[in-house]
């Protein structure tokens, strides 16, 4: 069972102020902070060098080797930098913790494919208008390097509940959507059909699922590519975006008021069963 207690700590040790512009001191307090829970869990962690305007920056790798040397890894990661100024507890100390919580569950589980927890760097936005940096990063770094990947589950905010504020025409004329905030959206494109399924046969009973497959890598609808999963797309690589919707429902979205007094910790505990029974599922 998930520990909401430890959730709520960790978003609270996450949640500051912790950009690369402004508070890189943060930022880099923050990634330590990431890989030291990997390693706690038993995990080998790397950090993986990218550079950005001159600067050197890592995303943090915590990998568990699977038994069958030619599956596909499972990739389970979340972004922990977050917008100038803002503390960012749903975005995104939330799906950070949820991924750390993850991987605390399942340490102690041996799997058939090699599964690896990522923290992604430099997400949000950056001069000269670049985003989703180390993603784009990493992915490139697992085509150039061949391995086969089965699927991203990237986790991008999962920690808040309320009335849905909005929901794009386009998700409506295929989908029918709640209009109460307790479901998660699971978003893939035409080669992450078999992530979307798997996550929907995760689900647990009292978490409603929304789930929807875009074609074309997303550019249809672009709300399905503000997240690290769009980089994986670009690789040809099968990857889905586990959400709560963001500001279609947060309206704390990149301001000062988004601080883990706000979140849904119950919530998230959801959130983080699904995807240990999802990864599982695809990597057991």
């Amino acid at each position: 069972m998930p520990d909401l207690v430890r959730l709520e700590r960790l978003v609270r040790r996450i949640a500051v102020p912790r950009h690369a512009s402004n508070s890189r001191g943060a930022l880099d307090a923050v990634e330590d902070l990431v890989a030291l829970e990997l390693a706690s869990t038993g995990l080998r962690v790397e950090r993986h060098l990218f550079t950005h305007a001159g600067r050197e920056f890592h995303n943090v790798l915590g990998t568990r080797d699977g038994t069958d040397p030619a599956r596909p890894w499972v990739l389970v990661g979340a972004h922990f930098d977050s917008t100038p100024h803002t503390p960012g507890a749903d975005d995104n100390a939330s799906a950070v913790a949820a991924t750390l919580e993850v991987a605390r569950l399942l340490r102690a589980w041996t799997p058939a494919a090699t599964v690896q927890y990522v923290g992604f760097n430099l997400e949000e936005p950056q001069p000269p208008l670049a985003s989703r940096l180390g993603s784009r990063a990493y992915a490139r770094k697992l085509a150039a390097d061949g391995v086969r990947v089965a699927g991203a589950l990237v986790l991008e905010m999962v920690g808040f509940t309320g009335p849905q504020r909005w929901v794009p025409w386009s998700v409506r004329l295929v989908r029918r959507v709640p209009r109460e905030g307790t479901f998660l959206a699971v978003v893939g494109d035409g080669r992450s059909r078999h992530l979307v399924r798997a996550l929907r046969r995760a689900a647990v009973g009292d978490l409603p699922v929304v789930a929807l497959a875009v074609p074309l890598q997303g550019w249809l609808l672009p709300y399905s590519r503000m997240s690290d999963n769009a980089r994986f797309w670009d690789e040809g690589m099968p990857a889905v975006m586990i959400t709560d919707t963001a500001f279609l429902r947060n309206p704390h979205y990149h301001r000062l008021s988004d601080t883990p007094d706000t979140l849904d910790y119950a919530f998230m505990g959801r959130v983080v069963t699904t995807v240990v029974r999802a990864v599982m599922d695809l990597a057991g």
